[in-house]
């Protein structure tokens, strides 16, 4: 604000020694404010920023020097001792320039280095035959040196310029003012280097320039973003088509020069302008063959990132192996192959057994070190040429070509087995973890890779289930089982859609009263051909894809509308009785399992109390996210009921943490005759109590059983004793015997 309000005040004031004093005044708050804009943001480089006040101070001292010639003195001496500080501030200038060039660049730039080059010769050879050359023959010795020393810091300016404005780096406003300023400077050297005699001491227009620079540089140390003004940038410098039309005007120039001593008859044609013009030729030559060699690097880039992005679409980031799409590809061209050698395609799926243990014992950076370790293990263990990939999260598979026989890839799977089960050293821990390998060999014809992974799965699922850690052969029995579970489920999904499922409800007893209180929807399934089917013969099916989820679903809507019906139908001042729906774990999980439950109860207008949802006890052991899920249905009124408690991992202990209304004791605890099972039976009743359930003993088939719980305490009761599952309009009175 100082420094606009001085010039404000230099261009009213009338020639002399007040207005050459502002002058000077100018150019001091000018490099005032360039070191206080240094103090004050504190540049991680300062020592570029010093070195441009520091040039300004010089050229500020030598107007002071020519003021007190001129206007005190009255005696204009030339050369003088403001012309050294003048000239002294031109590589003070340059040197703090190309500090900024250096800390700016990542890597070396050569390429802008001959730009600037270029540009430099071109208006050198200009300057010399516009200015130096006349002014290089008059005067004395000292003068003509003086003279051509000018011309020389102004084409050393402009080369640096032009040498940081074709470099890498921020344009930020910092650098925009700083640009401007140095401009400004060059510009009024040329204007008084052309027209100084005319102008000299008449404080023509053009002294604004010198003023601007002085401006301009405290304004660019004083704004926040000449911090950023050193920062490194790597970018990639390309032969663009504006720098290749400017680069070759400038190469022109010489020639262009001799062509008008041709046409105008002037006399240019000297031993400078040849040079030039050879300096021109060659630097030109020089940027080509550095512009071929940016093609050159631009064309390794692109193939890189080609290749790179490739890798990364057909391997997986965290093993460095083959992902799954990577591995059905290679097997798809694998089988297309076969179809000619007449050889078979060995598939093999190592599949981890309780990895999510490690992953929640030891934290997911411990889990990852396994994976890769195991699956460095196996690349080293395969043969060349085959094939080893990420197929799932914890499961690896193995693409055997020309495998042989069935009996050689079981001995692969054995040793894959042996090497799984080795220790993996994570740190100072050592991680044990075992597998289970399924193995599958295509058939004459097979042309889906799906279908072969699916076959090598279905195979380590039977491994896992014959007790893990072994190997399994997809055989003709496994196949025939697959193909068998593919029909089963395209039958569940048409008759869920052609109404052939069905509920029977079993009657749940108060133990005190004997009175019904309730039933338990149990789902059937009217198959054509097959007669009632029990769910011990489709839900596992079911359980395996999302049909189990559409079975909930109706099974809701279906005992829900039941309950409405009973709850209409009652005798007046007759209790209403509750229904229970039983909910798998992967139909509980879903986020949309709440809404279905509200939209179930809204379409049918019974209140939540009198809905029990029920899940097994193995479902919390399974789906840790289900206890979310359970506590969101208690929060709208639901009851929640445990199943079979007795047969999973839950001990006692855990269910006060569990938000449950009900405890279903297992039939196989019931039932059994091992001494001490009444009294397991009564403490696990007076655990439910504690902490706030009721308590339902399944599976009394028998009076002594029906005793046993009894004397246990247990609240309610159902089973074969009172009676068997049966459809609504079937169901008969049932009363306990108190």
């Amino acid at each position: 604000m100082g420094a606009t309000l001085t010039v404000a005040l230099w261009s009213v004031a009338p020639s002399g020694l007040v207005r050459d004093l502002l002058f000077v005044v100018v150019g001091l708050l000018g490099v005032a404010g360039a070191f206080v804009g240094i103090r004050l943001n504190k540049p991680p480089r300062p020592a570029a920023w010093y070195l441009l006040a520091a040039g300004q101070l010089v050229f500020v001292s030598g107007d002071v020097v020519y003021t007190w010639y001129l206007d005190v003195q009255h005696v204009e001496p030339y050369p003088s001792p403001a012309d050294a500080l003048y000239l002294l501030a031109y590589p003070v200038l340059a040197v703090g320039l190309l500090l900024f060039v250096r800390a700016r660049r990542a890597q070396r730039d050569v390429a802008a280095l001959v730009d600037s080059s270029i540009l430099a010769v071109a208006v050198g050879v200009v300057g010399w035959v516009l200015i130096a050359d006349a002014v290089a023959a008059a005067g004395t010795p000292a003068e003509r040196a003086l003279a051509l020393a000018y011309p020389a810091g102004d084409l050393v300016l402009l080369a640096t310029l032009v040498r940081l404005a074709s470099g890498p780096g921020a344009r930020s406003l910092a650098y925009r003012l700083l640009m401007a300023s140095m401009f400004a400077l060059f510009a009024a050297d040329v204007a008084f280097t052309f027209l100084g005699e005319e102008i000299a001491g008449s404080g023509s227009w053009f002294d604004l320039l010198f003023l601007a620079s002085y401006v301009l540089l405290g304004a660019a140390a004083l704004h926040p973003s000449m911090c950023g003004l050193g920062e490194p940038v790597v970018t990639e410098r390309r032969f663009s088509r504006r720098r290749m039309i400017g680069l070759s005007l400038a190469v022109l120039v010489a020639p262009a020069l001799e062509s008008f001593e041709l046409v105008g008859g002037a006399s240019v044609d000297g031993w400078q302008v040849k040079l030039a013009n050879f300096l021109l030729v060659g630097l030109a030559l020089i940027r080509l063959y550095l512009a071929v060699l940016e093609a050159r690097a631009e064309a390794g880039r692109r193939v890189q990132v080609q290749d790179d992005m490739a890798h990364q679409a057909a391997h997986d980031p965290l093993t460095g192996i083959a992902n799954r799409a990577a591995v059905l590809d290679e097997t798809a061209a694998a089988l297309d192959r076969a179809t000619t050698t007449g050889q078979g395609v060995g598939l093999l799926l190592v599949s981890l057994d309780h990895f999510r243990a490690v992953n929640d014992r030891y934290g997911h950076g411990t889990g990852d070190a396994v994976l890769r370790t195991i699956a460095r293990r196996i690349r080293r263990t395969a043969r060349p040429g085959d094939l080893v990939g990420r197929v799932g999260g914890d499961e690896l598979a193995l693409l055997v070509q020309l495998p042989g026989t069935q009996g050689e890839l079981v001995g692969l799977a054995a040793r894959l087995l042996e090497i799984v089960q080795l220790p993996v050293l994570v740190g100072e821990r050592e991680i044990h973890v075992t597998a289970s390998v399924g193995v599958t060999i295509s058939q004459p014809g097979d042309a889906d890779a799906e279908h072969l992974l699916q076959e090598a799965e279905v195979a380590a699922t039977q491994a896992r289930g014959e007790g893990r850690g072994r190997v399994a052969e997809y055989d003709d029995a496994l196949r025939q089982e697959l193909q068998d579970r593919a029909e089963l489920e395209a039958a569940i999904r048409e008759g869920l859609a052609a109404g052939e499922f069905v509920l029977h409800y079993q009657p749940v007893v108060d133990v005190s009263t004997g009175a019904v209180t309730g039933y338990e929807a149990l789902a059937r399934w009217e198959r054509p051909g097959h007669g009632t089917v029990s769910p011990a013969g489709f839900i596992a099916v079911a359980e395996q894809s999302t049909l189990v989820c559409e079975l909930g679903r109706w099974a809701l809507r279906a005992a829900l509308t039941q309950a409405a019906a009973w709850r209409r139908d009652r005798p007046a001042g007759a209790p209403e009785l509750t229904v229970a729906v039983n909910i798998s774990g992967r139909h509980l999980v879903t986020r949309t399992i709440v809404d279905e439950v509200e939209t179930a109860l809204a379409t049918t207008g019974v209140p939540a109390r009198l809905l029990t949802v029920e899940i097994t006890e193995t479902v919390l052991i399974d789906h840790p996210s289900a206890r979310t899920q359970m506590a969101a249905l208690r929060a709208i009124g639901v009851g929640i009921s445990i199943d079979d408690f007795g047969t999973g991992y839950t001990s006692i202990g855990q269910l006060q943490h569990l938000p449950a209304t009900t405890l279903k004791i297992d039939r196989s605890l019931v039932a059994s005759g091992d001494a001490g099972a009444p009294e397991l039976v009564a403490l696990v009743t007076q655990a439910a109590h504690v902490f706030g359930m009721r308590v339902v003993a399944e599976g009394v088939e028998t009076v002594e059983q029906l005793a046993v719980v009894r004397d246990a305490g247990c609240d309610s009761v159902q089973g074969y004793l009172l009676a068997r599952p049966a459809p609504a309009h079937e169901l008969a009175v049932v009363v306990v015997a108190r």
